[in-house]
């Protein structure tokens, strides 16, 4: 990427972050501030700010600035960089979901009041839940198209998991339509496709150091996650043809990693049952 291009991206976002904080604190805080009293406003002002604005924000500027490279890290719905990118699969959306359903691995509900609940009740009692809902992480634009987990123990405190997202998975309109930011890119099962993942070990719950939003704690040799499912894919037959690729670009990252992505192509595993 040539440095004009670089520094007019750089001013972009920056323009988008201008009119987010202005957005915030006097189309939201003010109208809020004037009703309501001080304490609550700066409540409601964070919530809007932290999990309806940013997440907008977030997925209009990745979209609009999306460019052919493979990212090293997905972004939480604030913007900062979270999981490292590790893995990416070739294959329909079958084959991934035969993969690691015959390495013993569920996949995640979607998060929803009803999921979140039932997730907290298990984590608190200590009880089972095999296919607990991941929170979203952001990545070509989008949350996870899908997600795997392994659980470690009998809650889902602790557990293997990773989130893939559809690299060529463009949607059915374009982004002058509405429809480009409130739906998700249509996934023809069958369709063959680069699937790229984030994997990460949860190590039990915690507060994330910047937001102080609720969140699993993570271990942060992200390498040996990697190993981990790869491991288990290469056990099995789910994969072949695989080797080590680079991600483009990099980016400050507080997980400990040698920034390499594992590459393999899917195998179709129903043809060696």
């Amino acid at each position: 990427m040539s440095p004009i291009i670089r520094w007019i991206q750089r001013a972009f976002v920056f323009l988008i972050a201008s009119a987010t904080m202005w957005l915030i604190a006097t189309q939201v805080f003010e109208r809020i501030d004037q009703r309501v009293p001080l304490f609550i406003a700066l409540l409601i002002t964070y919530v809007a700010a932290a999990y309806v604005i940013l997440p907008i924000i977030v997925r209009v500027s990745a979209a609009l600035l999306r460019s052919n490279r493979i990212p090293r890290v997905t972004r939480a719905s604030d913007g900062l960089p979270a999981d490292p990118v590790n893995i990416v699969l070739i294959g329909s959306k079958e084959q991934l979901l035969k993969a690691f359903s015959t390495i013993g691995w569920s996949p995640a509900d979607r998060l929803s009041l009803r999921s979140a609940i039932q997730m907290a009740t298990c984590f608190v009692l200590d009880r089972p839940y095999p296919t607990a809902p991941f929170s979203s992480l952001f990545l070509f634009g989008r949350r996870q198209d899908v997600g795997f987990q392994q659980c470690l123990g009998n809650s889902p405190r602790k557990r293997h998991h990773v989130r893939f997202w559809a690299a060529n998975a463009d949607p059915e309109f374009g982004p002058d339509d509405v429809a480009f930011w409130t739906r998700g890119p249509r996934i023809d099962p069958s369709t063959s496709h680069i699937w790229v993942g984030a994997g990460t070990n949860d190590t039990g719950f915690g507060l994330q150091s910047m937001t102080w939003q609720i969140s699993h704690k993570v271990d942060r040799d992200a390498d040996a996650e990697r190993e981990h499912i790869v491991a288990q894919l290469l056990r099995s037959g789910c994969i072949e043809e695989h080797h080590f690729i680079e991600a483009g670009g990099h980016v400050a990252t507080h997980f400990t990693t040698d920034g390499r992505i594992f590459h393999a192509q899917l195998s179709d595993i129903e043809l060696r049952e």
